[in-house]
């Protein structure tokens, strides 16, 4: 294969990673602002601190396999086979554990009726077994264009089931729902789109051979666990479920952001990284190009979101004001992570993950014991600033961290400096901060129309113009980029050779 191929495929493949991740941000930032507008903070919280709970099941479950899979360069059907196998047993235990203990988690919270709602979404870890290896080996082959079409389509089909029972007044058994249907559909469209079937067979010396390296994705996931999810359990613990159901709000739009920008990019990047293992100087121009991309798709968004606050939580009503100051606050926390994802696939790709798991039990540790210090300062505060104090608390914590950390290994392990990271990132920025002046130069001139969704479209439609504006005025690639895919619109086969 040429190397003009190879570039074609990463192209084709972050293209479709986009599609996945964005279509499945947006339509479930769709669903999520309805059903939000319909049902309360109360009701979202309990789903989130039964999510949470079982999020950590699922950390044992996957056992860091799925990243294991995808980087282990001799593959064999041996290992898919052992690894289904185990993963499908080992799924049942672990629901039956869930559910066992979900009484006891319930009481922790102060929310007898979450133990019914954890007993329901332990649904999930079948599921999610029977998932794991059909996805790494699309993941592998680079097979985004599947993985899109089943993750965009559960979306929408959990999204409508979740919406008519929200209507019809299921309360928190619309979310709940909402949720199963969504990752049911998406498995059995997986299962259509992919060629692998398991065969029954299970090998040890097959397993004790991904052991190594999966393990210590293991360690690293469960210190991703505590950095990324302390929060919630934390409050859940000490606050209850309407300071949750708030906070949760604002950070799930961020996440949401995350996840169709930087996520698409961190999708590709492990297997990409892969390739280029023992390549530094192609390794090194491959983490430049996903930086900048992750700047470009993540910074003017994220900074969008925080000018755009007040009338976005303004319009699911009067209960999410709150949530405007921490969707602000929480920007910032965004933004350093979309730079610090692209380190986990790096360490994973040049088989260092002990590192990553080193860096994420660090933060998750540190958080933990900054968020619950917080949370005992803060337990008799006003819900409005519990929610502000704990978005507070993790955005320095992240900074203080993480920062340090991500310049320490591009400049290690890639051989980038900080100048070459601040010119890679700079237009970026100063197209995030055209954008955010040209909302507040909209709020300058006293123009205030009644309906919050007018205010909302002009302000978006003001930031999205003057960021793109400089951007394109700035990155020359960029424009380059846009010339091609519009010259390239009247023959949309040709779209996929444009690399990204």
């Amino acid at each position: 294969m040429t190397t003009t191929q190879k570039e074609r495929g990463v192209g084709k493949a972050v293209k479709w990673a986009y599609i996945m991740n964005g279509g499945q941000s947006g339509l479930t930032a769709l669903f999520t602002f309805v059903l939000a507008s319909v049902l309360g903070p109360r009701d979202f919280g309990t789903v989130a601190m039964a999510l949470v709970y079982l999020a950590l099941i699922q950390v044992f479950l996957e056992q860091g396999l799925v990243a294991t899979l995808i980087q282990r360069k001799d593959l064999r059907d041996d290992h898919l086979d052992s690894v289904f196998w185990m993963g499908l047993s080992l799924s049942l235990l672990l629901m039956g554990l869930s559910v066992g203990l979900s009484r006891w988690w319930a009481g922790v919270n102060h929310l007898p009726e979450l133990a019914l709602v954890i007993s329901a979404l332990s649904l999930l870890l079948p599921i999610e077994a029977l998932d794991m290896v059909q996805r790494a080996i699309l993941q592998r082959e680079m097979d985004f264009k599947s993985l899109s079409v089943r993750t965009n389509v559960g979306v929408v089909v959990g999204g409508v089931v979740g919406l008519a029972m929200a209507f019809r007044g299921f309360g928190v058994w619309a979310l709940v729902w909402q949720r199963i249907i969504q990752e049911t559909v998406a498995l059995i469209l997986l299962w259509q789109m992919s060629h692998w079937r398991p065969r029954f067979r299970f090998e040890v010396k097959s397993i004790k051979e991904l052991w190594g390296i999966s393990i210590a994705n293991l360690v690293a996931r469960l210190g991703v666990f505590s950095s990324l999810q302390s929060d919630a359990l934390v409050m859940g613990m000490f606050f209850g479920p309407m300071a949750v159901g708030l906070y949760r709000l604002a950070d799930r739009l961020i996440n949401m952001v995350l996840s169709s920008a930087t996520g698409s990019i961190q999708s590709v990047s492990l297997p990409q990284f892969s390739k280029f293992q023992h390549e530094p100087a192609k390794l090194r121009e491959s983490m430049l190009t996903f930086i900048r991309l992750s700047a470009i798709v993540t910074v003017p968004a994220m900074v969008g979101l925080a000018a755009v606050g007040e009338p976005l939580t303004r319009m699911l009503g009067n209960n999410w004001g709150q949530s405007a100051t921490a969707l602000k606050i929480l920007s910032v926390f965004g933004i350093v992570m979309a730079f610090q994802y692209l380190i986990g696939p790096l360490l994973q790709a040049i088989s260092k993950p002990h590192y990553a798991a080193a860096m994420t039990w660090g933060h998750g540790l540190i958080s933990v014991v900054t968020l619950a210090g917080a949370a005992i300062v803060l337990k008799n505060a006003t819900v409005d600033r519990q929610v502000i104090g704990i978005a507070l608390a993790r955005v320095a914590v992240a900074i203080l961290f993480f920062v340090p950390i991500v310049f320490y290994f591009l400049i290690k392990t890639c051989r980038i400096s900080i100048r070459q990271f601040v010119v890679t990132v700079t237009p970026s920025f100063l197209a995030a901060f055209a954008g955010a002046a040209a909302v507040l130069g909209v709020h300058a001139t006293g123009w205030h129309p009644a309906a919050t969704v007018v205010v909302l479209a002009v302000d978006v439609t003001a930031g999205a113009i003057a960021a793109s504006g400089v951007l394109l005025a700035l990155d020359s690639e960029l424009r380059l980029l846009v010339s091609s895919y519009a010259s390239r619109l009247m023959n949309p086969k040709e779209l996929d050779t444009v690399v990204s």
